[in-house]
């Protein structure tokens, strides 16, 4: 499943001959692109990547389409890799920008604990990264972290709004079946972390271990009650599902952030403050509805991604 490798994947050693055929391929197939509004502007052509699943191209997208209406010069290197590509792509200068998660970056970047109060956690990273020259950029409100989420009746027969209601539920001795995955049971920052921070323990006869992926259907079958996901996957919205508040913050926080490195940032005073424009309007449910409008409406990246800057007004 792309978005738990997204937060999964340790930067590791990647042979050299397949980090060098994927910058090759991209360095190939990049496309440069100048304004369409005013004046180009003067300086270096900003090389805008991204991971390769929807959400991160659909950021990635939306950065290249609304500087290029600003009048910077932009080359589209979307779709480069995941972590191990990317990052290493960034600090040999073969691209200037793609959108990083906070939590990514200070669990397999700088190799730290979980953070789980989102400004601390953007701080931590940004500070760190300065020292290589690399910008983190104000970060978007949207959140893709972990959330437990359960079928609308099950969350109106046991009125379940918050995190906190399901553990009660249970220390009252409710049992509810709970799908998860046997990694995040093990991981420091999954099921461990959950019990500590809510100050209770998982019935093992509650959990339900599956593949990655089959929590969902796993929850349609009616195999469990509440299931582990991410905050922003489509399924939340067309299987009617209800995202539990964590209301104690026991899940670390991932938000989004564009990446660039300190020169082009140098090169471009302006563009942090363009930049916020765009990330400060994507919150969770909006690049929850955005991914939907990919994955299950079946539109292009490129469709969704200029509707939504031109509803926002960034865009003509």
């Amino acid at each position: 499943m792309k978005l738990f490798k997204k937060k999964l994947t340790l930067i590791s050693v990647v042979s050299a001959l397949v980090l060098a055929l994927a910058l090759g391929g991209v360095a190939g197939c990049g496309s440069t692109q100048s304004g369409d509004t005013g004046a180009t502007k003067k300086g270096p052509t900003i090389k805008i990547s991204s991971k390769t699943f929807t959400e991160a191209q659909l950021l990635g997208t939306m950065s290249l389409q609304y500087l290029q209406s600003k009048g910077y010069p932009v080359e589209n290197k979307m779709g480069l890799g995941e972590l191990a590509v990317i990052r290493p792509a960034l600090e040999s200068k073969q691209i200037d920008m793609y959108w990083e998660y906070t939590g990514t970056g200070i669990l397999a970047l700088m190799k730290a604990d979980p953070i789980f109060e989102e400004k601390a956690a953007y701080k931590a990273i940004k500070d760190w990264d300065a020292k290589n020259g690399i910008a983190w950029l104000d970060y978007a409100p949207l959140n893709d972290t972990y959330a437990i989420v359960t079928p609308k009746e099950v969350a109106d027969k046991y009125n379940l709004k918050t995190t906190s209601d399901y553990v009660n539920l249970l220390k009252s001795g409710t049992h509810l079946k709970f799908v998860s995955f046997v990694e995040w049971d093990e991981r420091a920052d999954g099921l461990p972390a959950f019990e500590k921070t809510y100050d209770f323990k998982m019935p093992k006869g509650d959990i339900v271990d599956v593949a990655m992926g089959l929590n969902y259907d796993t929850l349609k079958n009616k195999k469990g009650d509440l299931a582990l996901a991410f905050t922003t996957e489509p399924r939340i919205l067309t299987d009617n599902l209800v995202a539990l508040k964590d209301d104690k913050q026991a899940f670390p926080v991932y938000n989004a952030a564009p990446v660039v490195r300190q020169e082009i940032l140098d090169a471009y005073p302006d563009l942090a403050k363009d930049l916020k424009a765009l990330s400060s309007v994507i919150d969770t449910a909006t690049i929850t509805d955005l991914n939907k409008q990919v994955d299950v409406d079946k539109k292009s990246i490129e469709e969704v991604s200029t509707a939504f800057l031109k509803s926002k007004g960034l865009i003509k």
